[in-house]
């Protein structure tokens, strides 16, 4: 990773923060990194204090009377008297959840987050002070929060996947119709050397200048994609965390964050739209030297036509209703998918789309399943 930076390391965010390659241990720690290894290796931590002597970590949860956690000190010194004896003793990790007391200064049992004021409440204040509030059952299944968070991550890292394949994919294009073009204007002007030798160098140069301008689009796009993809593994990490915590709490603050984290990632996406593949090519060449000696001046690198398809193109511009769109039986291939995904992103209002019939392959879909990804628009595809 150095090598390619001039023998730096240089944050993923991109805040201009870098390290000498040979300064590594300057490197500042990823918390989350560091919070889910901690976890993970020692679960330990984790556990409560003893109740009686709040020094050491607690081992032991009594289930009977008592209702606390001891370290086996503690435990010994009280349960080895009386009735104490016939305690039931647990491991700590065994020990039920907190019941949590509502946050408006009562002791009443907590059944509702509210969500305006980021709040445990019971019902009574759910009744009365938070009842123009929108609140959520505490004692219900929180599995579907963490279902909610897990398949927006999910969707974010599908999205950055699309991306950086496909901008991996344009580079290899660009280098190879980068050889090709140079190719092409090498042996067609062989043997025309004396004449052209200039102008065949001009054009190399013009061609590796369209080059390095392509090269240094597709480098920045892939700089931002990673910087969302290092958020989007941090996010992961704390949400693995998360997941680790029993306390409500915990987790709807938690998803509070997730769901800005989601929402700031699928407008970002927006954002970053795929890259547009913009081709280069060298126009054909006059066989006829003497005509080649007085038109070489104005050969230059032009753009390829883009791909078009008039009937998908006529079909989506003549189109009454604009919740509609029929592209059934138009041969559509991976290419017009394209020109459909283009559509989706400025058409917020379809409702139902009609491709059956057509020969669209997996890139095609992937064109059109990330447009899906980031449009919110219910669709009926058939």
């Amino acid at each position: 990773m150095a090598l390619q930076n001039n023998g730096q390391f240089v944050c993923p965010k991109r805040d201009g923060t870098k390290v000498e390659g040979n300064d590594i241990e300057a490197l500042i720690p990823n918390e989350a990194v560091h919070q889910l290894v901690q976890l993970f290796d020692h679960p330990e931590l984790t556990a409560p204090m003893c109740h009686r002597c709040n020094v050491n970590k607690a081992e032991h949860w009594c289930d009977s009377d008592c209702k606390h956690c001891y370290c086996s000190k503690c435990w010994d010194n009280i349960h080895e008297v009386g009735h104490y004896r016939n305690h039931r003793k647990f491991p700590v990790k065994d020990r039920p959840s907190e019941v949590s007391k509502c946050q408006e200064d009562h002791d009443d049992t907590v059944q509702y987050w509210c969500e305006g004021c980021s709040k445990e409440i019971c019902n009574n204040c759910q009744q009365l002070k938070h009842k123009d509030h929108k609140v959520v059952l505490v004692t219900g299944d929180v599995k579907p929060l963490e279902e909610e968070c897990k398949t927006g991550l999910q969707a974010v890292q599908l999205s950055l996947n699309y991306r950086s394949n496909r901008v991996e994919n344009m580079v290899t294009e660009i280098e190879r119709e980068t050889e090709s073009n140079k190719a092409k204007v090498t042996e067609t002007i062989t043997s025309l050397r004396q004449i052209i030798d200039k102008h065949e160098q001009d054009l190399l140069e013009n061609i590796e200048k369209v080059e390095n301008e392509e090269k240094k689009k597709t480098v920045n796009y892939k700089r931002q994609l990673q910087g969302e993809q290092q958020q989007l593994i941090e996010q992961i990490f704390n949400f693995v965390i998360t997941c680790q915590d029993k306390h409500p709490k915990k987790r709807f603050e938690a998803k509070k964050v997730f769901d800005d984290y989601i929402q700031r990632a699928q407008l970002k996406l927006l954002e970053l739209k795929p890259l547009p593949r913009i081709k280069y090519h060298i126009g054909d060449f006059n066989d006829k030297i003497r005509e080649i000696e007085a038109q070489l001046r104005n050969f230059k690198v032009e753009k390829a036509p883009a791909h078009e398809n008039k009937k998908v193109q006529d079909r989506i511009k003549d189109s009454p209703d604009k919740s509609i769109l029929d592209l059934s039986s138009l041969e559509l291939n991976d290419k017009d998918m394209e020109i459909v995904a283009t559509e989706l992103e400025i058409n917020r209002t379809l409702i139902d789309l009609e491709l059956y019939n057509n020969k669209i392959g997996a890139d095609g879909a992937e064109h059109f399943a990330d447009a899906l990804r980031t449009n919110r628009v219910c669709f009926l595809i058939k």
